[in-house]
């Protein structure tokens, strides 16, 4: 089979590796629009469980996994009126820096006799790239907006009403932390972990009109980072917080589609469905839907429609609770401004309990996982 892999995240790389492992003598190309030496987009990740161990967990696919000195996180802490509440998570989570672990898989996939084609646009022909290929996976992330191949494959696309920035502060907690802070100007909130010995992801969102009176609009990057670090800097220990170059304050985008491909095209990660951050489950759903594309291709090597509709029929009822879920926690932080009334024990009882009348979907992507990673059983 002749493949090609559109973007070099976490979703293509992940399905490209463990297709080639099955299958050597496939043709596997990826392409990406980025030079191999710019800048990956954002801090860390929350990944779940250790690894090697855990499926789910992208490391776990990498030998060297050491080197990227990832950090375990086993409690989540809410603070509220400078009150903090402490409780396990049941689980183990894994933060993880985003750029090493992107690296890592390219390398991996390069290892395996993987092309990647850097500084590569999208192709303005996109039926003749799809003619060439038996399979093309679209993997770009939610550049998948302006470029989805398929006018059938144009995604659905909401905005949120809450702006947020993903920075990274040298201030390093040591639990999943959820920070609930009033300030003149309105309600801040941080979602921030450690995923290095040395750094920590610090997420921030508030109101559109938080966003207004705080004078954000009209800071420089520099100027709103300061002012960001003044805000929590009893959290943060007087650390500061650094933005990328090239993030912004923006809305958060839910990109979502009725089906997984057409033709021979198929959706990866968030090209397939994007999900709000305070889920923390984006990287691992790339991991599950690959692994489900992974299964579908092997089971049916000589039927690549036959292959994308079981595809489509195992993944796309996990992306549809993904949203579900993700929309809910997104819309509860939409609103959180009607909660600060509350105690710290009342709000993180409501944090806790916002997703509770939906399934648990940990439990539906084991599931998924399970069933994707026996290769050959129907």
């Amino acid at each position: 089979m002749k493949i090609l892999v559109v973007g070099a995240g976490p979703s293509g790389l992940m399905f490209a590796s463990e297709t080639k492992k099955l299958k050597p003598e496939w043709e596997i190309r990826i392409i990406e629009k980025n030079h191999p030496d710019a800048n990956v987009v954002g801090w860390g990740v929350v990944l779940p469980g250790r690894a090697p161990h855990h499926p789910a967990n992208p490391l776990s696919y990498i030998e060297n996994h050491e080197i990227l000195d990832a950090q375990y996180l086993e409690d989540f802490k809410l603070t509220h009126h400078n009150q903090s509440a402490l409780k396990s998570t049941g689980v183990t989570l894994c933060g993880a820096e985003r750029k090493s672990m992107v690296r890592e898989l390219r390398q991996l996939c390069q290892s395996l006799g993987i092309t990647i084609d850097y500084e590569q646009p999208a192709v303005e022909d996109a039926e003749l790239l799809c003619n060439e290929y038996d399979l093309v996976v679209v993997s770009n992330g939610i550049n998948h907006t302006t470029t989805y191949y398929r006018d059938s494959l144009k995604p659905k696309v909401e905005f949120g009403k809450n702006r947020y920035m993903w920075y990274g502060t040298p201030k390093t907690f040591d639990a999943m932390n959820l920070i609930f802070k009033s300030h003149s100007k309105g309600i801040f909130v941080a979602h921030s972990y450690k995923y290095s010995s040395t750094m920590s992801t610090f997420v921030v969102e508030c109101s559109e009109e938080t966003y207004q009176k705080s004078g954000l609009d009209e800071m420089s990057p520099q100027e709103a980072e300061k002012f960001i670090a003044s805000v929590f800097e009893s959290d943060l220990d007087g650390n500061p917080v650094m933005a990328q170059e090239g993030l912004k304050w923006r809305n958060f985008m839910t990109l979502s589609h009725e089906k997984a491909y057409d033709g021979n095209v198929a959706l990866l990660g968030d090209a397939l469905q994007s999900g709000h951050f305070s889920i923390g489950h984006g990287t691992t759903m790339a991991v599950v839907g690959a692994q489900i594309l992974v299964k579908a291709v092997f089971d049916n090597p000589d039927n690549v429609e036959a292959a994308l509709a079981d595809f489509n029929q195992h993944v796309m009822p996990i992306m549809r609770l993904f949203d579900q879920h993700a929309t809910i926690s997104r819309l509860w932080f939409e609103t959180v401004e009607d909660r600060m009334h509350l105690s710290t024990g009342e709000v993180a009882q409501s944090f806790a309990e916002r997703r509770g009348e939906l399934p648990p979907l940990p439990a539906a992507l084991g599931q998924a996982l399970e069933r994707a990673l026996a290769r050959g059983d129907k």
